[in-house]
């Protein structure tokens, strides 16, 4: 894995929402509730760190709407 990617997926974790984050293997980036449940898959050689943060906010305010 190349250290870029390993580079984006920290400086993303420390940008998401408390509690969200990416995990990453070669092949694909993991973004991953609190609970560790899945929100969505990336495919790690196009690492898009708008489209990562987008999906966590938008996961976020689709759990309080279902909360409240």
């Amino acid at each position: 894995m190349s250290g870029l990617v390993v580079l984006k997926a920290h400086k993303v974790n420390k940008m998401l929402p408390p509690g969200y984050r990416v995990d990453h293997n070669p092949d694909v980036a993991v973004l991953r509730r609190p609970d560790g449940s899945v929100v969505a898959y990336f495919p790690i050689w196009s690492l898009n760190t708008k489209r990562l943060l987008q999906e966590a906010k938008l996961d976020l305010a689709s759990e309080r709407q279902a909360n409240s």
